[in-house]
């Protein structure tokens, strides 16, 4: 057989086999470019479009369109999921960029949104006659989630920052207002014998009726060679109609700069912590830490140091300098956060306080993800602490006291309306001592809503 006539076959038979394969796979919705359809389509298409998961799971075409669908019906948080894992199998698909970044903007997550649709904008295959939409949205975007004061801080600061913000308003009810000890009574252990003591009310568990008002905001700022500078702070005020004398009031704030490496960053911070409590200043601390982390399939684990000194102005003798180690592991899988943080070191003494020096670690986790078209964040912390002396000698005899503290924060958050979002939290905290005198625990629930703007 003449070598051009078998090559002929060969390709023949390449291009049947090809046509045969092709005419055999799935065909799924969303492979044809298909349009949405009217508005009152769009919850039977969903569930029709449900019912192919399975066989169509790892075509793009039916992701981005089922995800676009979803879009559509205010199901912002499933629709991220899969308009993310479309462009993970086409990266350049435009429609599913375009439709995540609206659904990560619904989400509050508008620092992704506009970076996506502005590398839409930049690429050179973008048809002219879609950039005045892709850039109508862009700005739509930016406007609506944008604070006056935060706008006129990045025109103080100059071009190039990234920044937002955020006010949460709740109203609620506290079990422990004050953070009393749980205990009603006090044992004290002197010469001739212990003896019991009734805690008078005013140093017992009030609970009450209680509002908070929160405000957030942050700017970044990308520099050369990979560095970047960000900036965080968050202010919340507490009130109780019935307990005025527990009314708090917190200001934090942090600045950073990172740079990138070649297989992940490195990190240099300091901040301040300032609290209010009735009306006197409670408790100030200055932090500086300096860390690195790695790339690591998705997950970046983290190792560091940290300094803090801690200040009380109302009992200078508990002012202490902490030094410590830190480590950690954040994860993301779909849109799904995940962290771990472990924290050790030693708390000295700056003065003869009681119970001197302390040891004290602590671990936390937590978790932020969608749940029923809405997110939830879950953060749960673990501390312990143990003095090195003992802490008084009216309270089991001079015993050194040791501490052990469970904390559970949810909080529950369903967009209304773009950067607008119901919340539920509940916040449980229990302490165990050795000393009955620091036994607390305390219950909160609070409802309430935020408004979030991010740029």
């Amino acid at each position: 057989m003449p070598a051009s006539n078998l090559v002929v076959r060969l390709l023949f038979a390449f291009l049947l086999f090809w046509a045969t394969a092709a005419a055999a796979a799935p065909s799924c919705p969303g492979d044809a470019g298909e349009p949405l359809p009217p508005r009152g389509e769009l919850s039977a298409l969903a569930e029709k479009l449900a019912r192919s998961a399975e066989e169509c799971a790892v075509h793009a075409g039916y992701l981005a369109y089922r995800g676009a669908v979803l879009n559509a019906l205010g199901r912002q948080a499933e629709a991220a999921i899969l308009l993310e894992a479309a462009l993970l199998l086409d990266p350049q698909r435009a429609g599913a960029q375009v439709d995540y970044a609206e659904s990560l903007a619904a989400l509050g997550d508008t620092v992704a949104a506009v970076a996506l649709l502005r590398d839409l904008l930049a690429r050179p295959d973008v048809p002219a006659l879609l950039r005045p939409e892709l850039e109508r949205r862009l700005t739509a975007i930016e406007a609506l989630h944008r604070f006056d004061w935060l706008a006129g801080l990045r025109a103080w600061a100059g071009t190039g920052w990234l920044g937002g913000g955020s006010l949460t308003v709740r109203a609620g009810h506290d079990s422990n207002l004050n953070s009393a000890p749980s205990r009603d009574a006090l044992t004290l252990t002197l010469p001739g014998g212990n003896a019991v003591l009734l805690l008078a009310d005013r140093f017992r568990a009030q609970g009450g009726a209680a509002g908070l008002v929160e405000a957030t905001g942050q700017l970044a700022r990308r520099l050369e060679d990979g560095a970047a500078l960000q900036f965080y702070g968050e202010a919340r005020a507490r009130g109780s109609p019935s307990r005025p004398d527990t009314d708090y009031q917190l200001v934090q704030g942090v600045g950073a700069w990172s740079q990138l490496l070649a297989t992940g960053d490195a990190l240099f911070s300091a901040g301040g912590t300032h609290l209010r409590l009735g009306g006197r200043d409670l408790y100030k601390a200055l932090r500086l830490s300096a860390s690195r982390d790695w790339r690591v399939n998705g997950c970046r684990p983290r190792l560091g140091l940290e300094g803090e000194w801690r200040s009380y102005p109302t009992a200078p003798e508990l002012d202490g300098r902490f030094l410590g180690a830190i480590t950690g592991l954040a994860c993301s899988v779909g849109i799904n956060r995940m962290t771990v943080a472990v924290r050790g070191g030693e708390d000295a003494a700056r003065a003869d306080r009681p119970g001197g020096d302390q040891r004290q670690a602590d671990v936390r986790l937590a978790w932020v993800g969608p749940l029923a078209g809405g997110s939830l964040v879950a953060d749960l912390l673990y501390s312990h602490q143990r003095d090195a002396n003992g802490f008084s000698p009216l309270l089991e005899s001079g015993a050194a006291r040791r501490l052990h503290r469970v904390s559970l924060h949810l909080e529950y958050a369903y967009p209304i309306a773009p950067g607008w979002s119901l919340l539920a939290s509940f916040d449980s905290t229990d302490q165990r001592s050795n000393l009955e005198l620091f036994d607390v625990s305390g219950r909160a629930v609070y409802l309430g809503v935020r408004w979030q703007s991010q740029r």
